[in-house]
């Protein structure tokens, strides 16, 4: 009778082990099924922040290229009044250097 409460001991105690396993091989199955839509939504959520910052990169690289137009043009319309008042102002010099030229000129025949 004793043997007889032991075997049966046993065999309860292997049906808690059992159930036991499956409850841990169940669990494990949820972790890895948790884990696997964690890692989706989070893939989800980057590739829509992916998506924001390159939309802004274009915004901001646009920007950035217009405002270089704009600058690069207000140079180049310095640039071409210097060089048209420095042509200018060789051209009058020229005129001068050639008054003084005529000038002198009239002054030796006198």
């Amino acid at each position: 009778e004793t043997l007889q409460r032991i075997v049966s001991t046993l065999v309860n105690k292997n049906d808690e082990i059992h159930n036991f396993i499956d409850m841990l091989n169940h669990t494990i199955s949820n972790v890895q099924v948790n884990s696997s839509n964690a890692i989706s939504e989070l893939d989800e959520e980057f590739d829509g922040l992916y998506s924001v910052l390159h939309e802004m990169k274009g915004s901001m690289t646009n920007t950035i290229q217009q405002e270089e137009a704009h600058k690069i043009q207000a140079l180049q319309d310095q640039l071409s009044q210097c060089s048209r008042a420095l042509e200018n102002s060789e051209e009058l010099l020229e005129l001068a250097v050639q008054s003084l030229d005529i000038k002198d000129s009239a002054e030796l025949l006198e």
